[in-house]
């Protein structure tokens, strides 16, 4: 019957396109999301490299900030040895005075030598009482502590001496 026929055509007809109006939107739904997910791909790389860049920015001032840091170190490692230097030479003037009330007779400094904050005497004595005077003088001083006869030598000049003492900053 050519009714049914008309029919049953007719149907197929709606479905096959629905079929494909269904098919082309969601295409086009498939499309869309492809294209949003895209998008946010991108921005999320723009801002992925946005950060890099800062990141790296920080890096340079990080290491900046440490070249910087080593230099104030090497500067205050220089101004203490510039202060101690100082205050050395602002000792020397009083130890030389203490020194030389503190030389009993018959005693002579050879060589006298300050390091590290150690000071060394050397020298001939007419004998070993008068290098035990000598030391007696020099623990009464204020700025000498832990006085140590290193060696005594007998020679035909003397007594040849060396003394050994830890010296005092700041202190005169």
């Amino acid at each position: 019957m050519p009714w049914r026929e008309q029919r049953r055509a007719s149907a197929v007809r709606r479905f096959q396109i629905t079929l494909v109006g269904t098919l082309v939107v969601a295409l086009c739904g498939v499309m869309l999301l492809d294209r949003m997910a895209r998008s946010r791909l991108a921005r999320q790389a723009q801002v992925i490299a946005t950060q890099q860049a800062a990141v790296e920015r920080l890096d340079a001032s990080l290491r900046q900030i440490d070249k910087l840091r080593e230099a104030r170190d090497a500067l205050l490692a220089q101004q203490a040895t510039v202060s101690a230097l100082s205050a050395g030479r602002a000792q020397l003037p009083g130890l030389f005075r203490a020194l030389e009330q503190a030389m009993p007779e018959g005693a002579r400094l050879t060589e006298v030598g300050v390091e590290d904050g150690r000071l060394r005497l050397a020298g001939l004595a007419a004998s070993a009482s008068v290098v035990a005077r000598l030391m007696r003088s020099l623990e009464q001083v204020k700025m000498v502590r832990d006085l140590e006869l290193v060696h005594l030598r007998r020679h035909g000049q003397g007594d040849e001496f060396l003394l050994a003492a830890r010296l005092l900053a700041g202190e005169s």
